[in-house]
């Protein structure tokens, strides 16, 4: 059976998450996902799979690293992430440590990021994400090109931050069971594709930064977030 999960979605316990886990998964049970993994920034929010609203959510993290973003799926157990921004290669082994895959997250979110080098370091490649585009619109294009290059698992991921984007991409995948254990052996196996839906708007990125602005504290930090909102917005307005 083909089954859709998201692979990639961040909760309130991110600090630019604005959603909890009950609307993450309400979001995902309307929009006929399966499953969702929940990554919130360098922190396992869940300590082991869970059913809420029918949807499975499934452990994970996005652990932020010298040179970009590295999903940590299907370990284990969790761990902790290093105080001290660790390179790819070592977040990479720590996730591989604990049982994991290891998929580097919106890889070409800058066009001219070079991550050839990196590529032996990894299990698989986000090739569909809602958010890769806010600064390079070829993102996905070249995520998908570099797995297919170095024979890495292609992986979709909304990267939502509020439940109003879940599903704007997701990984289907051919699994013998709607059960952890049958989606993680069809991952492992590449036994799945990644689905794009839409871009999530820019506006809504903007919102996610206020909300970590907000959270910070301070006038200087919520005057620099709410320009960077009405940025946001203007470009969605203008189309540009």
């Amino acid at each position: 059976m083909e089954l859709k999960i998201d692979l990639h979605v961040h909760s309130c316990a991110s600090l630019d998450g604005r959603s909890d886990l009950d609307a993450l998964a309400k979001a995902a049970g309307e929009r006929g996902l399966d499953a969702v993994a929940v990554c919130d920034h360098n922190r396992f929010t869940l300590e082991k799979p869970e059913t809420r609203c029918g949807v499975l959510l499934l452990p994970g993290c996005e652990i932020s690293t010298k040179t970009g973003h590295v999903l940590a799926l299907f370990c284990r157990e969790p761990f902790d992430v290093p105080k001290e921004l660790p390179t790819l290669a070592q977040a990479a082994g720590l996730i591989r440590a604990h049982g994991g895959l290891a998929v580097i997250a919106h890889p070409f979110t800058r066009a001219d990021k070079d991550r050839e080098a990196e590529a032996r370091e990894l299990d698989g490649a986000e090739c569909a994400n809602a958010r890769a585009y806010f600064h390079n619109p070829e993102a996905n294009a070249m995520a998908a090109a570099y797995a297919a290059r170095h024979g890495l698992i292609a992986t979709g991921g909304s990267d939502a931050h509020e439940a109003g984007e879940v599903g704007n991409a997701y990984t289907a995948a051919q699994c013998g069971e709607r059960t952890p254990e049958g989606i993680e052996a069809a991952v492992r196996a590449g036994l799945c594709r990644p689905v794009f839906v839409k871009n999530t708007s820019r506006t809504r990125k903007g919102l996610s930064q206020l909300e970590a602005a907000r959270r910070r504290g301070g006038v200087r930090a919520l005057c620099r977030g709410a320009a960077y909102l009405v940025y946001c917005a203007g470009r969605d307005i203008l189309h540009i």
